[in-house]
């Protein structure tokens, strides 16, 4: 064992071992978490499944299992801690902004991939159910810390779901979870490597930009770093095989904002973190953009 540490939504462990370098995720024994076993096993699907046949670098699967009751699963891949940089390699303006165009670049390729060539091996639940999606998209009440306008956002957003969406058909598998610590960098120079696939599910390909874009960056960067990154993935999309007009990136990017706006009112309502709030406040400011 080399280090062991706990997350928000899971354990991890690293490992040497003769085979290589090995990394395990995995939920303790007392969590009693099924939203955090359902996410490993979900990844653990993916990765085993679904991640091979995708042009997007990954840790390659070695092991994984889970049951329901106790909520118990894990994760067992290659370790690539020590082959890759991460976020915080990058220390001036000008690599930050270059290691974001890489991230848009990285989902592009994912989501040109699952919306076009690797779609007819998409079944069950990894297939877009719109009408589940509208099903329970009702508006919920933000707390006080979203600030003002938060209930008219997402009245409004939930009113216009239906419209947004019908404007958005291109679905793909989106990675849920967008920002630059999910993506790794090889130090031997090779492409960058997206991890952390608990919450990749069926969706708009707007649905990560928008994440991306509204949740993870804060006004002035939007507007500043914006034109840019949107311009990277679109290239990058039509690159790998996906041309959508600027009308047609931006009717996906309105309709993923709505949706991390209203999937990010009942995390809210489920937990009270720090992160939460701030990410709905940030998704509310940029609804009204």
């Amino acid at each position: 064992m080399l280090e062991t540490w706990t997350g928000e939504g899971a354990a991890f462990a690293r490992y040497r071992s003769p085979g290589g370098p090995l990394f395990l995720k995995y939920l303790p024994a007392g969590w009693r978490n099924p939203r955090a076993a359902e996410r490993l096993r979900r990844e653990s699907r993916y990765l085993r499944e679904l991640a091979p046949h995708a042009p997007v670098s990954h840790a390659p699967h070695l092991h994984s299992a889970a049951r329901a009751e106790p909520p118990l699963a894990h994760l067992l891949t290659v370790d690539r801690t020590d082959a890759t940089w991460g976020w915080g390699a990058f220390v001036t303006d000008a690599q930050r902004e270059g290691a974001l165009l890489d991230v848009v670049r990285l989902l592009a390729g994912l989501h040109a991939f699952w919306a076009g060539p690797g779609q007819p091996m998409l079944k069950g639940r990894w297939t877009w159910q719109p009408q589940e999606v509208l099903a329970r998209s009702a508006p919920v009440s933000p707390p006080d810390a979203a600030g003002p306008g938060a209930a008219e956002a997402l009245r409004a957003a939930a009113q216009a779901l239906p419209s947004l969406l019908a404007r958005a058909p291109v679905w793909t598998l989106v990675h849920g979870d967008i920002h630059a610590g999910q993506v790794l960098w090889p130090r031997d120079g090779g492409p960058p490597e997206l991890i952390d696939y608990g919450q990749l599910h069926p969706s708009v390909p707007g649905e990560d930009l928008a994440h991306l874009l509204a949740l993870r960056l804060d006004p002035a960067e939007r507007t500043r770093l914006g034109p840019a990154l949107r311009a990277a993935y679109g290239e990058a999309l039509a690159d790998r095989g996906l041309r959508l007009s600027a009308a047609e990136l931006a009717a996906q990017e309105r309709a993923g904002l709505a949706l991390n706006l209203l999937s990010t009112a009942r995390q809210a309502q489920r937990r009270e973190s720090s992160g939460v709030q701030q990410a709905l406040a940030a998704a509310v400011a940029a609804w009204w953009e």
